[in-house]
This record gives C-alpha cells, structure tokens and sequence, in this order.
C-alpha cells in the first residue's frame, strides 16, 4: 500500500501571485509600465518650425536636442534618448500626424 501524502497547493498559488504582483510594481516603479488614457497624450516636448534664410536661422543652438525623428511608413516618429523606451508620433496642434517621406537629404 501506498502512502500518499496531499501537497498543500495554497503557498505555491501565493507565491505565484505575489510573485506577478511584485513584478508588475517593479516594472511600473522603473517606468517600464506606462497606464495613460487614451485621452491623455503625454507632452515630452514643445517643437517649433524655423524656416531656412529667416533670422531665427542663425539664432540655433549648437547643442543637439535628446530627441531622434525617424521616418516610419511615412509618419514622423520621434525617440527620447533621455527616456528609454520613450518613443511617440509628432503631431501639429490640431492632432494631426506630420507625414514624411523616406528618402535621403541630399549632401551638399
């Protein structure tokens, strides 16, 4: 005859959800979770357009912004170097995304 012993299943059941629940902390502790409404956009940076030849032209800083724009199936998608992971559309004041076209600048 056989002597079997039940196993108590609760601890294990515990420890597989304190375990979930303390990742999901962790991760939302070191921003890897982001919970925004979609109603709420996140404003990294505020951009302006200064057109070539005008004075403002001149006025540049040399030192570069944290942002990178890449050119994603013709939608302008900016990174935050800043901010790992950070990565968001560029929109105009009115919502509307900025369209771009995927080819090279020409060199001068």
């Amino acid at each position: 005859m056989s002597d079997d012993h039940e196993i108590n299943k609760l601890p294990m059941i515990l420890t597989a959800i304190g375990t979930v629940l303390a990742t999901v902390a962790i991760l939302h502790f070191y921003g890897y979770l982001n919970f925004v409404r979609e109603e709420e956009g996140l404003l990294v940076a505020e951009f302006s357009l200064i057109t070539v030849g005008s004075e403002e032209a001149g006025q540049v800083r040399s030192k570069p912004a944290s942002q990178v724009a890449e050119c994603v199936d013709g939608v302008l998608v900016l990174h935050d170097s800043r901010h790992n992971g950070l990565s968001g559309l560029l929109v105009d004041n009115r919502q509307r995304v900025v369209r771009c076209d995927a080819q090279s600048v020409p060199v001068l």
